[in-house]
């Protein structure tokens, strides 16, 4: 098998901070025993993986470029990570709250690597906490089909502004389409916006996300990731900045929305929610917590982390 150097990306340092590294090894361990080093400046990952496996390591979200070992020489390799969607339908939008799309890539990669063999393009994902879809486009860049689901109904009229916007600038075909999932609800709860490629396709719909299992149709999703608000400016419905009260209203949806064997990633602010309140919250819902080290710091205030669950029964 060849013997890799993977470039560890400076966007993982804006992603995790001075666990960068901790977390690049971490998520490249699916492929197999790795071993850090230092070429001058930059960070490398070694490790020997099959050539068919090349595609999947260009996707690891702390991967900058590819290089084959040939002794004390590195050879660049033209790795495709084989994506549906030009880059700037994740990294284009720049707005406040924004989740950070590395992060967003790490959690989506850290799910899929809990179900292996499975085809990320015959997958279905859900956002429940969906914002402005970055989870959504990244979904549809790994040939998914994914729903999210917002509360601030403001929204829909941003994201249809920047997927005509690309789509424009970046020659995408697609439709669009828009409904309503509760066609006698009179408060608006239910409208939806269908982005459609090829035969893949996001939906965002208005809603509460303590509803997901009806507005989702009640279909099957084999993902749920999502990132949950940080409480530093965000005060939800009870007047605190804890998100709590809104997570238990929501979650036994959640875990209904999930398939057997479905895997759910959730990112959150460490010191608000603590993880134990985090993982009780997903008590007798069929779900079990699976053992991660991914706790890293976002800023100076927020040290953040990442539960996964696995949906048993």
């Amino acid at each position: 098998m060849p013997d890799y150097a993977l470039l560890i990306s400076p966007r993982a340092a804006a992603a995790f901070f001075d666990r960068a590294t901790e977390i690049a090894q971490i998520e490249a361990e699916a492929f197999g025993a790795v071993d850090v080093a230092a070429h001058g400046e930059m960070q490398f990952l070694h490790l020997t993986a099959e050539a068919t496996h090349l595609s999947q390591l260009a996707r690891l979200s702390c991967v900058q470029g590819i290089f084959e070992r040939q002794g004390d020489l590195l050879r660049p390799l033209d790795a495709d990570p084989d994506f549906r969607l030009h880059p700037d339908f994740v990294w284009g939008e720049k707005y406040r709250g924004k989740t950070n799309e590395t992060l967003t890539q790490a959690m989506l990669n850290l799910a899929l690597q809990q179900m292996p063999g499975r085809d990320p393009a015959q997958m279905r994902l859900l956002d429940p906490l969906c914002g402005r879809g970055t989870t959504l486009m990244w979904a549809l860049r790994y040939g998914m089909t994914a729903t999210g689901i917002e509360q601030d109904g403001t929204v829909l009229t941003e994201w249809r502004r920047g997927l005509k916007k690309w789509t424009k600038l970046r020659r995408q075909k697609h439709k669009l389409a828009e409904g309503w999932v509760q066609k006698t609800n009179k408060k608006g709860i239910g409208k939806y916006l269908d982005f459609v490629v090829g035969d893949r396709s996001a939906r965002i719909v208005i809603g509460d996300s303590a509803n997901a299992h009806d507005l989702t149709l009640r279909k099957a999703h084999d993902l749920i990731v999502t990132d949950m608000p940080y409480g530093v400016q965000h005060v939800g419905a009870t007047g605190t900045r804890n998100p709590m009260a809104t997570l238990e209203a929501a979650a036994p949806a959640w875990a209904k929305c999930l398939a057997p064997g479905g895997i759910m990633a959730i990112a959150f602010n460490a010191n608000l929610p603590k993880r134990p309140v985090l993982e009780a919250a997903f008590d007798g819902l069929g779900l079990e917590v699976v053992p991660t080290d991914l706790a890293h710091r976002m800023s100076e205030s927020i040290l953040r982390d990442i539960l996964i669950l696995r949906r048993v029964d």
